[in-house]
């Protein structure tokens, strides 16, 4: 009987895996840290909110 040349199974390397501490998850972090990170976020939205605004109006939805 004829042997098939089938390869054989590849071994899955582990380079491209982070070798660091895993992400930390927010639930984890005290509850001081996660007031100043929504309060930063918070402000950086509001940055962005301005930055971002047209400079005029000529109008909307509710001109007639």
């Amino acid at each position: 009987m004829p042997r098939r040349n089938r390869p054989l199974p590849a071994v899955q390397l582990d380079l491209f895996h982070p070798s660091g501490p895993q992400p930390l998850d927010w639930r984890c972090l005290s509850t001081d840290v996660r007031e100043k990170v929504t309060r930063l976020i918070a402000r950086l939205l509001r940055k962005h909110e301005v930055c971002n605004r047209p400079c005029h109006t000529d109008g909307g939805r509710d001109d007639e």
